[in-house]
């Protein structure tokens, strides 16, 4: 079993034991090893062998003889009891956004409802609002919630999704037949949510690729293998696709299988006009309907090529603009990874974080980083554990202490210390003076109060970027994919506020946020605002997590200059202290 599945387990079985109304830190002790097991950065069958697995925290020895009989069975007794106590299919109804045990219990006890089936049935028929402590407006809001969870019953995280299909290339790249291998469709296109991977290879022998595949155990159930093509089910029920083509056609097809299918369209669109004919074998000269040779097709640069435009990056390939774009030499100069020069939000232990400052600077120095930034929660997200003015004294002299022994190592590393504050509902930003005196800068966020009009969350953010406060505005629209949708919020307006008062827009990498979006994003970048890409790691593991929000920045069109972290240390503090000024000048 992966580290995911056996955190999925430990997940489940803290759900179990909510139900039961068992000790809370009984509960936490799953749930905390379930974090720890999802941040590591090796393999737990690796750290088993090593004797190692009672010295990860959290771990004790009750929870090393789960994780070893997962490892060497696939299954739990312990869980297969807490399930056997409830019916079939009612467990689910704990992965509806905003059912948790309390309510799933209430569903069963009054109204019989045993599975999601029978809890949308009650709530298409107007017997939720019936219960104690419900009503219309809750009703509502579970509607929404089971059409959120059904839409993740057939889509994935890009973060769920994207790890198999780089272990499914490795894996055909390391067949001796294969010559090249990739992964396509909405993957490589840096989607948000995936339906099902696609998979491409070329080889002259696509039989024995397609057998070695259908072998390899890579699917959970084949359910065809042809000469040319594999189909089956992934560990969690997820359609893949492998194709195998001739290496004259591997480039066409590349196109083609990546994608969209708008983007496919208009390429196909202006080979008719060029009098050529474009599908996934090649591009051919076409006359009278009739085919001629193939022109192009080994690599996709020669595809664009053969129709007078340069190649175009997978994230764009979304029919919003790109070949215009690309045939006018417009095309824009993508962020990648490598332009990262910090992460400017990060939570430690003080708060809800697993990792202490000083590990996280070590984490952040091994990939390369010069700077980190520091944003625990303030102390109105008690949820979180959120801190005071206390804490953060004592925050400012750790991160001091830290930075006079990375400057006496002659270590490329600063710390800077910020905090993320609320922004509460009538627009003020929990922040007291002596914080904003000790902090370096200042992140806003929203994490209550989501139910507000359009009209009345637009004016209640840019009510707190107005105080003069706020340097970097976090998840700007509150989304959760596949469980909560974004917020009420005016973007445009938000974004013109954001540009007028030199506040940036944050891509969070969470996930299940990429928040902004790649199209808010898009909005963002025409309408010269700064942005910045974070992890929001809440361990040292997930700082790796930045890759996603580059991935939506990407396809939103986003350049590394108008980024704040991939500015030098140097050009980011002399842009947070004009901040200061201008704020201590008003």
């Amino acid at each position: 079993m992966t580290n995911e599945q056996i955190a999925a387990v430990f997940d489940q079985i803290a759900e179990l034991l909510a139900l039961e109304d068992e000790n809370v830190f009984r509960i936490r002790s799953y749930q905390r090893a379930a974090e720890v097991i999802r941040g590591l950065g090796r393999e737990l069958a690796e750290i088993r062998a090593a004797g190692e697995l009672e010295q990860l925290p959290g771990v004790g020895e009750a929870i090393a003889a789960k994780v070893e009989e997962l490892l060497d069975t696939g299954d739990l007794q312990y869980l297969r009891k807490l399930q056997s106590r409830y019916p079939e299919g009612f467990l689910e109804l704990l992965q509806v956004p905003g059912v948790g045990p309390k309510h799933a219990k209430l569903f069963l006890r009054e109204l019989g409802v045993r599975n999601v089936a029978d809890l949308r049935a009650a709530a298409e028929a107007g017997r939720i609002r019936q219960l104690p402590g419900m009503g219309a407006r809750s009703e509502a809001k579970l509607l929404e919630a089971l059409q959120n969870w059904n839409e993740s019953q057939t889509r994935a995280l890009l973060a769920e999704m994207l790890p198999l299909a780089e272990q499914m290339v490795q894996l055909l790249r390391g067949l001796p037949e294969v010559e090249r291998a990739d992964y396509a469709g909405s993957i490589r296109r840096g989607r948000e949510t995936i339906g099902d991977l696609d998979l491409l290879a070329t080889s002259q022998h696509p039989e024995r690729v397609t057998t070695a595949f259908a072998r390899s155990g890579a699917l959970e159930r084949v359910e065809l293998a042809g000469d040319t093509k594999v189909s089956g089910l992934l560990p969690g029920g997820r359609q893949a696709d492998l194709r195998v083509v001739e290496p004259d056609s591997y480039g066409a097809a590349l196109v083609y299988f990546t994608g969209s299918q708008q983007h496919s369209i208009r390429l196909r669109e202006r080979g008719q006009d060029l009098g050529l004919k474009v599908n996934e074998y090649g591009v051919f000269a076409e006359q009278d309907g009739v085919e001629g040779p193939r022109l192009a097709g080994a690599t996709e640069e020669e595809v664009y090529a053969a129709l007078g435009l340069p190649w175009i990056p997978p994230e764009l390939r979304e029919d919003r603009g790109e070949l215009q774009a690309a045939e006018a030499g417009r095309l824009p100069q993508l962020i990648t990874l490598h332009d990262i020069r910090c992460d400017l939000h990060l939570h430690s232990s003080y708060t809800d974080g697993a990792d202490s400052i000083a590990a996280l600077a070590e984490a952040a120095r091994q990939r390369g980083y010069t700077h980190i930034g520091i944003a625990d929660h303030s102390a109105s997200l008690t949820v979180a554990g959120g801190i005071g003015e206390e804490q953060i004294a004592a925050q400012r002299a750790e991160v001091d202490r830290l930075n006079a022994q990375l400057r006496a190592r002659n270590q490329r590393m600063r710390v800077l210390l910020g905090t993320e504050a609320e922004i509460r509902a009538d627009g003020t930003v929990d922040l007291t003076p002596r914080i904003f005196e000790l902090v370096d800068f200042v992140v806003g966020a929203v994490h209550q109060g989501f139910s507000a009009d359009p009209d009345r969350m637009t004016a209640r953010i840019i009510a707190a970027l107005r105080t003069g406060m706020v340097d970097i505005l976090a998840h700007p629209t509150g989304r959760l994919l596949l469980q909560r949708p974004a917020y009420a919020v005016h973007a445009a307006e938000l974004v013109a506020a954001a540009v007028e008062l030199g506040v940036a827009l944050e891509i969070n990498s969470s996930p299940d946020r990429l928040d902004l979006s790649d199209v808010n994003a898009r909005l963002a970048v025409e309408q010269g605002a700064l942005l910045t890409i974070n992890s929001d790691a809440h361990n040292a593991a997930n700082m790796d997590l930045i890759r996603l929000g580059v991935l939506t920045a990407r396809r939103g069109w986003v350049e590394a200059p108008s980024v704040i972290n991939t500015w030098p240390l140097r050009k980011l503090t002399a842009w947070l202290q004009a901040r200061r000024q201008k704020k201590a000048k008003s």
